[in-house]
């Protein structure tokens, strides 16, 4: 007789108590152990004396990954929690192993390198890395070892809340719902269809620091936007214009784009004005170009400028 499906239990074990900190997600048939918490809240998760042993770890924040590996995790996220380039993370995901089967060197990189390639084949988040991982050299034997556990891992962090690894799109969506529009066909202008650079993600309401210092500001039909570089995007801050229409030319990217920043519930009517709204949070885009697509709402846009220092002096 050939199974179809086997059922699973899932362990969650909340240290601290409540119902949002530091969780720790095992299945008593697996090796695997995952590790969930806020970064913010490192001091109290190594205080609680759990976490130890190699492993494989993941950051995640503001549609940004990272995944990494390490033999002593506490003193490696110590250091990422203190870097700038990692501002960005919000939350850690650790797999190690159970007690008794701590995690080795091949397994965390392997780990490493798998967890990637995952991660950048669904897409629902920018990957960003060091060095890029290499698969380590394993004996067949183990490598089907490594495959059970990797398996385990995979549903543990799922429900440890890790949602990077499920597409963000469905593969069917079926009709629309009551109330929500469909969504429209694709629609190209003169550049054709959207550029694989347009792929990238939005992050909307990220926490972000300007990279270099510099501030762009772009102009279009009345709008005016700021923007700024960081960790690899670009951000258009809060306070900035959001146009309302949307040119027939616009791609169908850039239109779901604009209808997902929309129901948001982050743009705000300005008094006065019926052709623009304004922008609440800070929103991260893969690239200037795009930033400024969704904020026009048009398939050809002027380019970003660097908006030069003014000094304003009031008389005493």
């Amino acid at each position: 007789m050939t199974e179809t499906s086997t059922a699973t239990t899932t362990i969650v074990y909340r240290p601290f108590g409540g119902l949002d900190g530091y969780r720790i997600v095992s299945d008593r048939a697996s090796r695997a152990v995952v590790h969930a918490f806020a970064l913010a809240d490192l001091a109290a998760v190594s205080g609680a004396g759990f976490l130890a042993g190699g492993c494989a770890y993941i950051l995640t924040g503001g549609g940004i990954a990272y995944i990494g590996e390490s033999g002593k995790p506490l003193r490696r996220l110590g250091e990422h929690a203190a870097d700038p380039s990692k501002t960005f993370a919000r939350d850690a995901f650790v797999i190690g192993g159970c007690e008794g089967a701590a995690f080795d060197k091949s397994l965390g990189l392997d780990f490493q390198f798998r967890l990637t390639k995952a991660a950048i084949e669904v897409g629902s988040v920018t990957v960003t890395k060091g060095a890029n991982p290499v698969r380590p050299m394993i004996p067949p034997a183990d490598r089907s070892t490594h495959d059970r556990i990797y398996g385990d891992a995979m549903r543990l962090l799922h429900d440890a809340g890790c949602t990077i690894f499920a597409s963000s799109l469905p593969k069917d969506s079926g009709p629309a719902e009551p109330g929500e529009p469909a969504a429209p066909p694709p629609q190209f202008g003169p550049g054709g269809p959207a550029n694989a650079e347009d792929s990238g993600p939005m992050a909307i309401g990220v926490s972000a620091m300007r990279a270099d210092g510099e501030t762009f500001e772009l102009r279009y039909c009345n709008l005016w936007a700021r923007g700024y570089r960081s960790g690899g995007r670009f951000v258009v801050a809060a306070g900035s214009d959001i146009r309302i229409a949307t040119n027939e030319s616009v791609d169908a990217v850039t239109r779901r784009r604009r209808e997902e920043l929309f129901r948001a519930g982050v743009l705000v009517e300005i008094p006065g004005v019926t052709d623009r709204r304004r922008l609440m949070v800070e929103v991260a885009f893969s690239t200037e170009s795009i930033a400024a697509k969704v904020a026009c709402g048009a398939h050809s846009v002027p380019p970003w400028t660097l908006l030069a220092p003014r000094a304003v002096v009031l008389a005493a």
